[in-house]
């Protein structure tokens, strides 16, 4: 091999260690960070609410109090946004804290947490134990399909009560806590961390259920509100939301 083309390969390794290292450093996998848009033009014109779920986090609550949630989300830059313009601004990297839904609200958008390893998901559980510690209720729901990533996490009363999160690029869970809920019954759930999961033979398994993005919106709308099935709803509240960063 020439003397060039060992250089050349040498500076493509060292690019591509130093942005593994840039992406682990951010607690971030770079298959999901989000890229926040340079300009977009905010709309106040109240509109229908908009389907939305998928490749993105959310935070459903109990509540209709939208500038507290706010508070306690600590988050700043306030504005009055409809759903069209929330919606997109939540995919670009920002946070849209939705009109009430029945008794809920949602704040959505993956700039809510960072959740690809136990530090983020504990941080965020630290969240919703602030929030349901206020509000009495407050869930957490995330799917990506790209690197297969989902949980759902349930506070009440300022105390986590279940987590479950897996990251199918890994093939395995990066935290199982609490009992099953209802919704959860019979499902089987795939647990890395369990006895079984230590023979071989649990990896090929087929009455193990794996987490996917269908099955978090089918959990959602058993705690909560299944933010996929927006527009076959009637109690939304004919308001604005709120984007934030």
């Amino acid at each position: 091999m020439s003397q060039t083309k060992l250089l050349i390969l040498v500076t493509i390794l060292i690019i591509l260690v130093i942005s593994i290292w840039l992406a682990k450093r951010n607690g971030v996998s770079a298959a999901y960070q989000p890229e926040i848009a340079e300009e977009q033009h905010i709309d106040t014109t109240l509109d229908s609410p908009i389907d939305f779920g998928y490749k993105t986090i959310w935070i459903a609550v109990k509540t209709g109090n939208k500038e507290r949630l706010v508070e306690l989300l600590n988050l700043t830059k306030v504005q009055s946004s409809n759903w069209e313009s929330g919606i997109e601004f939540a995919y670009d990297g920002g946070v849209f804290i939705t009109p009430q839904i029945g008794e809920w609200t949602l704040a959505v958008g993956y700039s809510l947490a960072n959740t690809d390893d136990s530090s983020g998901i504990h941080k965020l559980e630290r969240t919703l134990n602030l929030l349901s510690n206020e509000f009495e209720e407050a869930h957490s729901f995330a799917t990506h399909r790209i690197v297969e990533y989902h949980h759902w996490i349930k506070s009440i009363n300022g105390k986590i009560q279940r987590t479950y999160a897996y990251l199918g690029e890994s093939g395995e869970n990066i935290k199982v806590h609490g009992v099953p809920t209802p919704a959860e019954e019979n499902l089987n759930l795939f647990n890395s961390f369990s006895p079984e999961a230590k023979e071989e033979s649990y990896w090929a398994r087929e009455d193990v259920t794996t987490a996917n993005e269908e099955l978090v919106m089918r959990i959602a709308e058993q705690w909560s509100v299944n933010p996929s099935k927006l527009s076959e709803r009637n109690d939304i509240k004919k308001e604005l939301g709120i984007i934030l960063e």
